[in-house]
């Protein structure tokens, strides 16, 4: 064979080689260039004194002209780069990422303060913590393989702490057989090491176990860490509707007093709805009221 043959079958070979190549990157995209895992956003949610949530957001883009399904997610935790615990989850359904689009996946990362803090004592003191999620998301490709795409996730949250509710003395400020004019005080205290702005209270207020009235405030007060605001909340009852025994309890030196509702706070972290709740007995401050006849 002669030497510019040689070169042309050299030639014809590498043109050959290419063109597999090319079909078979047609055939067998590369996962790691087609699919591109982003961070979206991150949210908290189920904020309580108990723990709460990280919902971290992620944006899966597909560049490639096949649809990939997400089956699986397996990642780790990390709380101020100490690991917290390991999740491996399959899907019970898959995920579709259809070609030359992109789908957006919520991973929620569920936070106990007590588990937190029984794995990991040394962030006992800590009013601030960084979560770091590290993992892979394992995709299946159209021809049925399983392919994973490694991913990082960072967000901060804090320590929690429920505000302190406290009552106030009851003060009664008439009293007849018609009904009563009363002040319904309380305060609440943050006990966090972050300022929270008071929104909003609604709820139902009780004496001596009867619902007495629904109370409904909006505000915007910023209250500092160990900071308290007071709340004055002014009732007319009428015995005529809520039962003439009420007036008796409100003639005792101490009634049992409850609270139940909601409150809306806001901070750097997000704008929650938290349950607000307490139940007590307090003093009674009245006039001495000689004659109740008297409407």
């Amino acid at each position: 064979m002669m030497a510019a043959d040689k070169i042309k079958v050299k030639r014809l070979s590498w043109l050959l080689i290419l063109t597999l190549i090319a079909l078979w990157s047609d055939f067998y995209p590369a996962v790691k260039k087609d699919l591109e895992i982003s961070l979206e956003g991150k949210r908290i949610d189920a904020l309580s004194g108990a723990g709460l949530t990280i919902n971290f957001l992620l944006r899966i883009a597909n560049s490639a002209q096949v649809e990939y399904q997400l089956i699986k997610t397996n990642f780790r935790t990390l709380i101020n780069q100490q690991e917290f615990f390991r999740l491996e989850t399959a899907l019970e359904a898959p995920i579709s990422v259809p070609p030359r689009s992109s789908s957006l996946i919520n991973l929620p990362v569920k936070i106990t303060y007590a588990y937190l803090f029984e794995a990991l004592p040394s962030l006992r003191d800590a009013e601030k913590f960084t979560c770091n999620v590290v993992g892979t998301l394992t995709f299946l490709d159209s021809r049925r393989r399983e392919q994973n795409v490694a991913f990082v996730a960072v967000a901060d949250f804090p320590l929690f702490k429920e505000f302190i509710l406290k009552f106030e003395p009851l003060q009664v400020k008439s009293l007849s057989l018609g009904g009563a004019d009363l002040v319904f005080s309380f305060s609440l205290t943050n006990s966090n090491a972050t300022t929270w702005i008071l929104r909003s209270l609604e709820g139902q207020i009780e004496l001596a176990g009867q619902k007495v009235a629904p109370f409904s405030y909006t505000f915007q007060d910023s209250l500092a860490p160990g900071e308290s605001k007071k709340i004055d909340l002014a009732l007319l009852l009428d015995f005529f509707e809520l039962g003439a025994a009420l007036q008796t309890y409100l003639e005792a030196p101490e009634v049992e007093a409850s609270l139940s509702g909601e409150m809306e706070i806001e901070s750097e972290w997000g704008r929650f709805r938290l349950p607000l709740s307490g139940r007590e007995k307090v003093a009674v401050l009245r006039n001495d009221f000689r004659d109740h006849s008297h409407l």
